[in-house]
């Protein structure tokens, strides 16, 4: 625990480096010092087909974080606004379109949550 799913538009590459994104926001949950490094598990989902507004060019950023209950309001805010930054550096300042960057914690019920590891 925790995952992190980034979504982002496909109109932000080529500028755009996922990988750099992940290992950017991934600095930050380890830097809040509530995880255990090798818990986190990070992946990016890019979306071919998408809308912003009514059409007009447009393009985003959306970090998940899926955390086991139990954490503050103020820590989730403090690492949700440190996954913004961290994806604010990762955008060009020159794209062609408007960028939203956004991010979120989300509760998981730490009673239904299973993890098994299999060992090499």
């Amino acid at each position: 625990m925790p995952h992190l799913v980034l979504e982002y538009t496909a109109n932000l590459l080529p500028d755009f480096d996922p990988a750099q994104a992940l290992h950017r926001m991934n600095t930050v949950l380890l830097a809040s010092g509530e995880f255990v490094p090798d818990h986190i598990k990070s992946r990016a989902i890019r979306f071919d087909d998408f809308l912003v507004g009514d059409a007009a060019p447009g393009s985003f950023l959306h970090a998940r974080l899926h955390l086991l209950d139990g954490r503050s309001q103020p820590v989730k805010r403090a690492i949700t606004e440190g996954l913004v930054a961290a994806l604010r550096s990762c955008v060009i300042d020159n794209t062609a379109q408007p960028v939203q960057i956004t991010a979120e914690a989300l509760d998981m019920d730490r009673g239904a949550y299973s993890k098994a590891i299999i060992p090499n």
